[in-house]
C-alpha cells in the first residue's frame, strides 16, 4: 500500500509541475490496435508482448474490455509482436517496423486453438496512421544510407518534405536552413532523442547546436503542421532525430568520402573569366561501432567523423572597383570533427537509463564570402569549437498502462568570429590582442562589395540547461493521457557584442577611395565604442496536458492545452494554447484517414532581444557613433557633416584620419566614464509573445500496398508579432517642417528616457513593439506521394503551392522579433510577400536496388525562388536607415521602377520575382557481401548532375552597377563524390 501511495504521489507531482518547450514522447513511438477472433468479435484479456529485435527488451500489456491495447513510449526499431489468450492460437508477427513519432495501428485476428498452437504472420505495417491528424513524414534509415546528401548533412534530406523551403541564398550549402509554415528559420525545433537542441541565439536555424551526423542517426521524423500540445515554443517545423544505439549484435562501419577539383565542373562566373577551378574538394571520413555490454541489458555505441571541405567560390566585382576589388576564385575552408557516444542500461525490466553525448568542433574561413561581396582581406573566420549536448533519460514503466520519462540535458556552444586581424595563423581567436580598436583599420562598404578588415568580431558562450518530464497513461485503448513539463535556462555569458568595433565607411559608389577625388568620399561612418562584454540570462517554463481519445474505432480526437512562460517576455503571462485535432477512418479499413485540426502556437523570443536591450540602453557603457548620411560626394563635394567623413587614404582604402581618431577617443573616454547618453538607444515596449493560429484539413489514402498519397490545406495567422520601430521617426511637426519630434512627443511621461538624459538630442530611438499592423498569414496546398521500400524500390514526390506574407524589411530569414520596417509611422505599408515566400516547390526522390548489390538513388528539387526588394540605395527620408523604396515621379526619371506600385505610388516590398533553383542529385552504389556478415560498399554521387546554373538573387539596390543582374550562384556547379564504406 505504501509503495502504491508513493508512486501516486510522484505521478501527481510530475503532472502538476509547470515548467523551454515540453516535447512529450518526442523520439519515441506508439503501437495500438484491437485483437479480434475470426468472427470479428473483440477479445478482452489478451496478452500482447512486443520485443525489440535488436536489444531483446520486452513490453507487455493486456487488452481491455473492447479488445484494444496501447503501448506508448516505444523506442523506434523493429519488433516482434506476440499475442496470447487461452483457448486461442498464439500469434507471432515478426519484423514490425516502428518509426520515430509513429502512431502505428496494428489489428490482429486469433484463430481458435487446434493442432497448431502458435502461428507466425508476416506482412508490412499499415502506411496510413488512422489515429493521427498531424502532417509530416519520416526519413528512414534506408534513405539516409541510399540517397545523395551533400556533405553528409541531415538538412539536405529535409528538402524531400512538402512545405519546407531551404535557403536559396548564395554561400549556403544545399539544405543549410529551412523556412516552414511561413515562418523564419529560427522558428524551427530540432530534437535529438526527444531533447531540444535549441540555440539561444539562432533558435532552430542551422539545425540547432551540436548536430547529430548522419552516420550517428537511425532515422528522423519531420512534422510540418498540427502537432500536439507536447510541442511548443516555436511554430515552424519539428524535427525528431533518433540516434543509433547498441544492440545484442556487435556491429559498426568505417567510411570515407572524397572529392576534389578534378571531379567538379568549373563554376559559371569562373568559366566566363577563363579560369579553372581553384584547388578545392572535400574529405569526410570516420567510423562507428556498437554492441552489448550485457546481453538484453546494457549497450554502447560511438561514432567519430572528420570533415575537411575546401569549397570553390568565385567573386565578381564591377570594373570601376579595380584595383581595390578585382574578381578572383578561391576556396572557403571548413574543418570539423563530430563525436557521438551513447550508452543504455536496463536496470530492471521497468527502468532504463540512456546517456548520449554529442560534440562538434568546427573552424571556417570564408563564411558568406560570396553573398557579402568580400575581397580577400574582408573574409570572415569562425572558430566554433565548443558545441556539445548531453542528454540523460530515465524511462520508468509503471505497470502495463503508464510510463514516465525524465530528461535532463545541457546544450552549449562557444563560438568565436571575426576578420583575419582577430585570429592567428592557426585560426586561434586572439581578439584585439592589446591593440587599440582604432589601430586595426576600418571596413569599407561600397555598393557592390566590401574591402578592408571585416567589421565584426565576437564571442558567444551559449548554454541551455533543461529538465523535462512526460507522464503517459492509457485506459485500455480509448484514452491516452499525457502530461508534461519543461524548464529551460538559456544564457549567453559572456558575450562580446563587438559588431563594427573597428568602424565602417559606407560609400554610395564603387570606386576606390581617393583623397584627391571628392566623388569617391564616403557618405557615412559608424563605429561601436565602449564596453563590449555583456551577460544575458533567461528562463522558460512550459507545461501541457493532452488526451488522445479514440471515440470509436474509426474516430480519434486529439485534445490538449499548453502553457508557456518566458522571463525575457514578462508581459505575457496568459500564454495558454489550446489544440484540437481529428482523425477519421471513414471505411474502417485502415487505408484512409481524413484529418484536420486547429491550434494556437506561441513562439518564445531569442536571447538577442535581451542583448539588444542591455547593450543599447539609454545609459550604457556601450555606444554606437554614427555620422548619418551625407551625400555631398555625389555632387563632387567633400562631406562636411563630421570630420570622420574626411578620411586618410591607403591604396584605395579609407582609414581614420588623425582628427577623426582624436574626436572618437574623446567620445570613447566619456562613454567609459559613464558620462555619455546613447542618442540611438533601443528600448522595450509592450512586447509580447507572438503566436500563430494554425489550421489544416486533408486526407491520406493508401493507393496500394506500401503506397500512399496525401493532400492537405494548411494555413496560419500570425498575431502579436513584434518588430523594432523608430518612435523618433522624422515626421511633419507643428512648426510646418519635417524633423524628429523629440522626447516630449515619443516619451511625454518619462517612462523610457531617464531624467538625466532627457536634454539630449536623440536620433533614432528604436523600440520593440507588438502591433496588429505586423500580422502575418500563410496558406498552402501540400501534396505528397510516398512509396515505402518494397519490390526493390522506394520513392517520394511532393508539391507545395504556398503564399507567405508578413511585415518587415530587415531581419533576414531567421529573425522572428528583431525585424525593421521601412515606414515606422505606417508599418502596414510593408505588408507584402515574406522574404522567404516561395510560391512553387517540387521535390522527388527514388532509391532502387537495380541488380544484386547494385543500387541507385536520385533527388530532384525545384523552387520558384524568393522575391527581391527594390530600394533606392540611399537614406532619402533622413531616418538613418537605408532601405527606402522608389517612388513614382521621384525616382524613375532615369530608370523605370520595376516593382508594382502601391496606392501612394511607392514600390511594394519584395515586388520582384527572384531566381528559381533546380537540382538533380544522383547516387550509385555497389555493395559486396564479405564473410562474417560484413559488406563493402562503393559509392559515386553526382550533385547538380545537369550542371544547371542556379543564380542567386541579384541586388535590388538601384544604385548598384549590378541592379537585377546576377553575379553569384546559389548552388555549386556539377560536383562528384566518391565513397567507400565497410560494414560489419
Amino acid at each position: 500500500m505504501m509503495t502504491r501511495l508513493c508512486r501516486m504521489g510522484v505521478l501527481v507531482g510530475l503532472a502538476g509541475l509547470a515548467a523551454v518547450p515540453a516535447f512529450g514522447q518526442a523520439g519515441r513511438a506508439e503501437m495500438r490496435g484491437t485483437i479480434f477472433d475470426q468472427a470479428r468479435a473483440v477479445l478482452p484479456g489478451a496478452t500482447v508482448t512486443v520485443t525489440h529485435d535488436g536489444t531483446g527488451i520486452e513490453r507487455t500489456v493486456v487488452t481491455g474490455p473492447d479488445g484494444r491495447f496501447v503501448i506508448p513510449t516505444l523506442t523506434p526499431g523493429a519488433y516482434t509482436v506476440k499475442v496470447e489468450l487461452q483457448g486461442f492460437q498464439t500469434q507471432t508477427r515478426p519484423g514490425v517496423q516502428v518509426s520515430v513519432g509513429q502512431e502505428l495501428t496494428l489489428d490482429l485476428t486469433l484463430g481458435v486453438a487446434a493442432l497448431a498452437e502458435e502461428v507466425t504472420v508476416t506482412g508490412e505495417a499499415p502506411v496510413v496512421e488512422v489515429t493521427a491528424n498531424r502532417i509530416g513524414t519520416n526519413i528512414t534509415n534506408r534513405e539516409i544510407d541510399s540517397l545523395p546528401s551533400q556533405s553528409r548533412n541531415q538538412m539536405a534530406l529535409m528538402q524531400l518534405v512538402a512545405g519546407l523551403t531551404p535557403s536559396l541564398d548564395s554561400g549556403q550549402s544545399e539544405g543549410g536552413q529551412y523556412n516552414a509554415n511561413g515562418r523564419e528559420t529560427g522558428s524551427n525545433v530540432f530534437l535529438i532523442d526527444g531533447l531540444s537542441n535549441y540555440s539561444v541565439r539562432n533558435g532552430g536555424g542551422f539545425g540547432g547546436q551540436a548536430r547529430l551526423s548522419l552516420d550517428s542517426m537511425a532515422e528522423f521524423q519531420v512534422l510540418t503542421h498540427q502537432y500536439g500540445a507536447e510541442y511548443g515554443g516555436s511554430a515552424g517545423v519539428v524535427v525528431n532525430a533518433v540516434s543509433r544505439g547498441g544492440t545484442n549484435q556487435l556491429s559498426g562501419r568505417a567510411f570515407y568520402y572524397f572529392q576534389d577539383e578534378s571531379l567538379n565542373a568549373v563554376e559559371h562566373f569562373a568559366k566566363l573569366a577563363g579560369e579553372e577551378n581553384p584547388e578545392s574538394g572535400s574529405q569526410i571520413y570516420g567510423f562507428n561501432a556498437g554492441g552489448p555490454i550485457v546481453k538484453n541489458k546494457a549497450f554502447w555505441f560511438f561514432n567519430l567523423e572528420r570533415t575537411e571541405v575546401d569549397e570553390a567560390v568565385t567573386l565578381v566585382f564591377p570594373p570601376e572597383a579595380a584595383p581595390l576589388a578585382v574578381g578572383f576564385s578561391d576556396a572557403g575552408q571548413i574543418r570539423g570533427i563530430n563525436s557521438f557516444i551513447r550508452g543504455d542500461y536496463h536496470f530492471t525490466p521497468n527502468h532504463n537509463v540512456s546517456i548520449k553525448w554529442v560534440r562538434q568542433a568546427t573552424t571556417e574561413v570564408g563564411d558568406e564570402w560570396v553573398p557579402l561581396g568580400s575581397t580577400r582581406d574582408n573574409v570572415e573566420l569562425e572558430d566554433d569549437s565548443g558545441d556539445q549536448m548531453v542528454n540523460v533519460t530515465w524511462t520508468w514503466l509503471i505497470g502495463s498502462r503508464a510510463t514516465n520519462e525524465l530528461r535532463v540535458g545541457d546544450v552549449r556552444q562557444s563560438i568565436f568570429t571575426g576578420g583575419r586581424p582577430y585570429f592567428d595563423d592557426d585560426l586561434n581567436f586572439i581578439g584585439p590582442a592589446g591593440r587599440d580598436q582604432f589601430d586595426i583599420g576600418s571596413n569599407n562598404q561600397h555598393v557592390d562589395y566590401a574591402a578592408g578588415p571585416r567589421p565584426t568580431h565576437g564571442i558567444a558562450k551559449e548554454r541551455l540547461q533543461q529538465i523535462e518530464d512526460t507522464f503517459t497513461l492509457t485506459t485500455g485503448g480509448s484514452h491516452t493521457f499525457k502530461a508534461g513539463f519543461n524548464y529551460g535556462r538559456p544564457a549567453v555569458a559572456p558575450a562580446i557584442v563587438g559588431g563594427n568595433g573597428i568602424g565602417t565607411f559606407t560609400f554610395l559608389q564603387n570606386q576606390p577611395f581617393d583623397p584627391a577625388n571628392p566623388f569617391t568620399y564616403p557618405s557615412r561612418f559608424s563605429i561601436r565604442l565602449g564596453e563590449i562584454f555583456f551577460t544575458v540570462r533567461d528562463w522558460i517554463v512550459s507545461s501541457y496536458v493532452q488526451d488522445k481519445w479514440q471515440v470509436t474505432k474509426n474516430l480519434t480526437l486529439n485534445l490538449g492545452v499548453r502553457y508557456d512562460r518566458q522571463h525575457l517576455t514578462p508581459q505575457t503571462k496568459d500564454a495558454f494554447a489550446p489544440r484540437f485535432g481529428v482523425a477519421w477512418d471513414p471505411t474502417g479499413s485502415g487505408r484512409t484517414v481524413i484529418r484536420g485540426g486547429i491550434g494556437k502556437f506561441y513562439e518564445t523570443q531569442l536571447i538577442g532581444v535581451g542583448t539588444a536591450l542591455v547593450q543599447s540602453a539609454v545609459i550604457t557603457p556601450a555606444f554606437v557613433f554614427d555620422t548619418g548620411e551625407d551625400r555631398s560626394a555625389l555632387s563632387g563635394r567633400i562631406p562636411t557633416r563630421h570630420v570622420c567623413l574626411q578620411p586618410s587614404g591607403n591604396n584605395g582604402l579609407a582609414v581614420m584620419s588623425p582628427a577623426c581618431r582624436a574626436a572618437l577617443t574623446t567620445l570613447r573616454d566619456a562613454v567609459l566614464a559613464g558620462n555619455n547618453t546613447n542618442t540611438e538607444p533601443t528600448v522595450d515596449g509592450d512586447r509580447r509573445l507572438g503566436y500563430l493560429w494554425s489550421f489544416s484539413a486533408g486526407v491520406k489514402r493508401e493507393l496500394a500496398a506500401n503506397l500512399a498519397v496525401s493532400v492537405d490545406y494548411v494555413g496560419n495567422r500570425g498575431r502579436d508579432q513584434t518588430a523594432i520601430v523608430d518612435i523618433n521617426e522624422p515626421r511633419l511637426l507643428s512648426t510646418g517642417r519635417v524633423g524628429r519630434p523629440g522626447v516630449a512627443v515619443f516619451d511625454p511621461n518619462g517612462e523610457l528616457i531617464p531624467s538625466q538624459a532627457r536634454g539630449a538630442s536623440f536620433n533614432r530611438v528604436l523600440q520593440f513593439q507588438t502591433l496588429d499592423a505586423l500580422n502575418s498569414d500563410y496558406n498552402a496546398l501540400e501534396m505528397m506521394l510516398e512509396k515505402r521500400y518494397s519490390d526493390r524500390w522506394s520513392g517520394r514526390f511532393s508539391y507545395t503551392l504556398a503564399k507567405a506574407r508578413n511585415v518587415g524589411v530587415t531581419g533576414g530569414r531567421s529573425a522572428n522579433v528583431s525585424k525593421r520596417i521601412n515606414d515606422d509611422l505606417n508599418p502596414r505599408r510593408d505588408y507584402s510577400r515574406a522574404n522567404f515566400d516561395n510560391r512553387h516547390q517540387v521535390n522527388a526522390s527514388v532509391n532502387a536496388t537495380l541488380w544484386r548489390g547494385l543500387g541507385a538513388g536520385a533527388v530532384f528539387s525545384y523552387y520558384s525562388g524568393f522575391p527581391i526588394n527594390e530600394t533606392v540605395g540611399t537614406d532619402v527620408n533622413g531616418d538613418r536607415d537605408n532601405f527606402d523604396r522608389p517612388i513614382a515621379g521621384v525616382d524613375d526619371l532615369t530608370r523605370p521602377i520595376v516593382s508594382p506600385l502601391d496606392s501612394q505610388g511607392q514600390a511594394i516590398r519584395n515586388g520582384i520575382d527572384g531566381e528559381n533553383v533546380m537540382l538533380l542529385d544522383l547516387r550509385f552504389q555497389y555493395t559486396l557481401d564479405l564473410p562474417r556478415r560484413s559488406t563493402m560498399g562503393l559509392f559515386w554521387e553526382i550533385y547538380n548532375a545537369a550542371n544547371r546554373v542556379n543564380f542567386s538573387n541579384p541586388t535590388g539596390n538601384r544604385r548598384s552597377s549590378n541592379f537585377l543582374v546576377p553575379v553569384a550562384t546559389s548552388r555549386p556547379p556539377r560536383t562528384m563524390q566518391l565513397g567507400i564504406r565497410y560494414t560489419f
